[in-house]
């Protein structure tokens, strides 16, 4: 290939890095200015003095509100201490930021700042704290997933949840059950598939910040059920325990931008599918996600 043809192909090729990063991103204001346009017409059908009215007065709420947004960075202080000595309100003030960027700007923007951070802090080295973040992040989605999998299982199983129902989906418990064993298991073979290529720190290590992110989410689970239930009482357990579901789904979905504003659309266009009142569940979302 002459000289022309081949500075012809680099600039096709430079143009086509620079192009789909700006696809990506344009797809990515859609999709949230699509959910922007479904939550404003949620409330326009609602309406909004009626949404307002149903706002928690349980302060109750809010205290388990402070208690589910601080799990988060409170737990990784104790599964990063296992590999670097750092200290605790320092340590707070990153970890929130990490969150902040997680669940309002990008997925994974945290984890570049906290990487930095572990330098100019304990003076880690690239390579280790990009290590350390890595396996913290996989031990993190692998208790995430494997909870998820379990309570998820465990509604549709003993008839908590009708989410099937609901999407019309015909399925037997018993396929279902050997579907998430099926998941599960895939998953342990994975890991030990290729253990030395997503782990450096050892077994101890691991398995302590596996158990630490477990009862995290076990933790949360409970709180976030609690915290629903003390608005409004009366409402079956089984409808929360649908709502519950799909929040747990959409936290799986990778990528996906704004998935507490997912949720709250998502939670409001159930409300009649669980019998619950639009206006009540929009009050009690709304609240959470203004919060």
């Amino acid at each position: 290939m002459d000289e022309p043809s081949l500075q012809v192909s680099s600039e096709t090729e430079r143009q086509t890095g620079q192009l789909i990063p700006l696809l990506i991103r344009i797809l990515k204001y859609l999709i949230q200015f699509a959910i922007v346009a479904v939550l404003l017409w949620q409330i326009y059908t609602i309406g909004l003095a009626n949404i307002l009215r149903e706002l928690p007065r349980v302060p109750l709420f809010y205290v388990i509100f402070l208690m589910l947004y601080f799990a988060l960075p409170l737990t990784e202080f104790f599964t990063y201490r296992q590999s670097f000595p750092i200290r605790f309100w320092p340590s707070q003030l990153i970890f929130l930021k990490k969150r902040i960027y997680n669940t309002t700007v990008i997925g994974y923007l945290g984890e570049v700042q906290l990487f930095s951070w572990l330098q100019k802090e304990v003076g880690a080295g690239k390579k280790r704290a990009f290590e350390v973040v890595r396996d913290n992040n996989t031990l993190s989605t692998a208790a995430s997933t494997t909870i998820v999998l379990l309570l998820l299982s465990g509604f549709v199983l003993t008839g908590q949840i009708a989410i099937f129902d609901a999407l019309q989906i015909q399925i037997r418990p018993p396929v279902l059950l050997a579907i998430s064993v099926g998941v599960f298991g895939l998953m342990v073979l994975l890991v030990r598939r290729f253990r030395r290529y997503l782990f450096s720190m050892n077994r101890r290590e691991g398995w302590t910040i596996f158990l630490l992110h477990t009862g995290r989410m076990l933790m949360l689970t409970i709180l976030q059920m609690l915290q629903w239930y003390v608005v409004m009482p009366d409402v079956a357990l089984s409808s929360w325990f649908t709502l519950l579901s799909v929040q747990l789904i959409l936290s799986r979905i990778p990528f996906l931008p704004n998935k507490d504003l997912v949720f709250l659309a998502a939670g409001v266009g159930l409300g009649g599918v669980i019998n619950i009142e639009p206006a009540a569940i929009a009050g009690i979302l709304l609240a959470h996600q203004v919060l």
